[in-house]
């Protein structure tokens, strides 16, 4: 075991040798717990990069290196257990949830992957996150029938659908025995899963709050009174289970991707403004208190806390996050640009982590980096590696080989703000939906869709050619299916407004991207008439045969099942829509290969098309733009 490489999680030991453990000559009412614990993983296999600042010869140095990954993640996990083990210490390694998403491994092996890797990790027990129904039931059935740990979720009542109910491995608790110790873990999913995911129909997710209360009960009344919560319902809901819930030990989070603790000491801020690591909220009895943990999202860290129980209770929980990362230093250089550290400098900066206690360089596990480079990696990159065309966008001072897109029009995002026109990128994903399933008859005059499900600007590589890896791996990673819905003219308006104001207000990826409409958005005119001179453009806007739409006609509008279902302030969809929803069995990003394939065989790249959008912004919300991009047309 390398303990030097994982120095980061070694703090926490020296605190528990001082607070007393769990040998006999302890007051046997004192009870040590440490616990491991990662979430929102998101078939992070590889490492990603991550930005650090270093104190090389008293100066800053800022530092782009890697981080994470599965590997990576296993060496940590298997480090905590050897030197909880080492210590005599009761030891637990907790998953928060979304395994699933997230990267191009998941897109081509859907949950397979995830369940060979996270089987060799020694997981005690995972959360149920909402991404794990991505794809329906059926892939996470089989990623829970492969894997060797429980799945826990309280509030998950499966007892009306045929499939689920039957798989043994998804439970609501389990109680793990240290000796005379119980210690028991339950699960806590997101109470309003099915508007955020695609569980089946038969499946129901009870209330999060009164689920706890009684599932603490119940494990209380069984003789268990040290109780872990491992959930996947985000910080705010974890601190609101700890204010209304009494007898919830320790949560350990997951969903909402917070790195819990304090990072300035690597330039990298405070993880959250509401809570730190190992945070002690009081309960509504007013004495006990529950520990809350969370340790940030894709792999890229582990959290390890010491949780001392005196008389059945809290006393102490401390600990922290820690950045697993490589040793692969470069200058974090503007641009592309980089540069290895020269030696003495790499010398330095592998001092200055040494000496931190929340970032550590870590090496990876050898088993799991050889079953990725074996079996996955040669699949991920035949698939990635198809060129399906070129981006060309003239009208831009920036990058010509970029598509800039933004989720609200002037807020910046990969260095565009387009503060009236909106996103590049949108219009084309939206474009590709209309194209495909009219390809195959549909019929539909529109498409609708959320800024949120596009992930990236779209653009070229070093070799300035478009992959079909980086439309799946980076565009569109949800792998969200097509699907029609039908709307009378005015309800499309009312849509239109509706889910603008609530991106402006509430969710900035509910903002919606279009095509073969156009219109202006006057967020200065009052509500009920902020979408002006709204046209339908039957052969795309550039075309310029657009007509005024019609209140009272039905229009086949295209979008992804996710928003169809009336998710993401897309309500309208589903309560006015006019017949049922149309499921096509089209994938958005399959579509969108298609769609830049027909392209290049006509000839064409894919260059900047007008986006339908003029948008005004509501003085409430002008605070907020940024500086634009200045573009010498449509994109001031």
């Amino acid at each position: 075991m390398n303990k030097t490489m994982f120095k980061g999680l070694l703090a926490t030991a020296v605190i528990v040798a001082l607070t007393g453990c769990n040998d006999s000559n302890d007051d046997v009412s004192t009870f040590n717990l440490r616990i491991a614990h990662i979430n929102d993983t998101h078939s992070s296999f590889d490492p990603s990069s991550l930005d650090f600042t270093a104190q090389v010869n008293s100066e800053d140095m800022s530092i782009r290196t890697s981080a994470g990954g599965y590997p990576r993640v296993a060496t940590a996990l298997k480090n905590a257990r050897t030197m909880a083990a080492d210590a005599n210490k009761p030891f637990l390694a907790l998953h928060g949830g979304d395994a699933f998403q997230g990267s191009l491994y998941f897109n081509v092996l859907k949950g397979a992957g995830n369940a060979t890797l996270l089987r060799e990790m020694g997981l005690d027990a995972m959360a149920i996150g909402n991404h794990e129904f991505d794809l329906g039931d059926g892939p996470f059935i089989e990623f829970a029938n492969k894997v060797n740990f429980p799945i826990l979720a309280a509030n998950l009542d499966a007892s009306a659908d045929s499939q689920m109910s039957g798989v043994t491995n998804i439970k609501p608790y389990i109680i793990k025995e240290y000796g005379d110790v119980k210690v028991g873990v339950f699960g806590l999913v997101l109470e309003d899963m099915k508007s955020i995911s695609s569980p089946g129909d038969d499946l129901a997710f009870n209330g999060e709050v009164e689920t706890a209360q009684a599932t603490v009960d119940a494990l209380q009344e069984m003789g268990v009174d040290k109780i872990v919560m491992v959930s996947h319902i985000g910080l705010d809901r974890d601190i609101r289970i700890a204010e209304s819930v009494n007898g919830v030990d320790v949560i350990v989070g997951g969903h909402s991707h917070t790195l819990l603790g304090d990072f300035t000491n690597i330039g990298n801020g405070q993880g959250s403004s509401i809570a730190g690591y190992a945070e002690m909220v009081t309960n509504p009895n007013g004495t006990t208190k529950t520990c809350i943990v969370q340790a940030g999202a894709i792999a890229q860290a582990i959290g390890q806390a010491d949780v001392t129980f005196e008389e059945g209770d809290v006393k102490t929980c401390q600990g922290n996050n820690t950045l697993l990362i490589d040793n692969d230093f470069m200058h974090k250089y503007d641009g592309e640009n980089r540069e290895p550290l020269i030696e003495a400098d790499q010398s330095a900066a592998e001092a200055f982590v040494g000496e931190q206690n929340n970032i550590a360089i870590t090496e990876e596990d050898a088993l799991l980096r050889r079953i990725i480079d074996i079996d996955y990696k040669p699949l991920i990159e035949e698939f990635e590696g198809k060129v399906i065309g070129q981006v060309f966008d003239a009208n831009d001072p920036v990058d010509t080989g970029m598509l800039d897109h933004v989720r609200q029009p002037g807020v910046k995002r990969n260095g565009a703000s387009l503060p009236v026109t909106g996103s590049e990128a949108g219009a084309h994903v939206a474009e590709s939906m209309v194209w495909k399933l009219n390809q195959q008859g549909y019929g539909v005059d529109m498409a609708i869709t959320n800024t949120g499900g596009v992930r990236n600007d779209i653009k070229s590589d070093a070799d300035g050619n478009l992959t079909a890896g980086y439309v799946i791996g980076s565009l569109l990673y949800f792998s969200n299916e097509l699907a029609i819905v039908e709307l009378k003219g005015s309800d499309v308006t009312q849509l239109l407004e509706d889910t603008i104001n609530y991106s402006l207000t509430t969710s900035s990826g509910s903002f919606p991207t279009f095509a073969n409409i156009q219109f202006t958005f006057n967020g200065k005119a009052v509500v009920g008439e902020q979408i002006e001179d709204l046209k339908v453009c039957p052969n795309g806007v550039a075309a310029g045969n657009c007509a005024d739409i019609v209140p009272e006609t039905a229009y086949k509008i295209s979008t992804n099942a996710y928003i169809a279902g009336g998710k993401d302030g897309y309500d309208i969809f589903d309560t006015k829509k006019l017949s049922p929803v149309i499921k096509s069995g089209f994938i958005d990003n399959e579509s969108m290969i298609e769609y830049v394939e027909a392209l290049t065989m006509a000839g064409k790249k894919l260059e900047e098309i007008p986006t339908g959008l003029t948008f005004i912004a509501p003085t409430s919300f002008e605070a907020k733009l940024d500086n634009p991009v200045v573009k010498p047309a449509d994109n001031q």
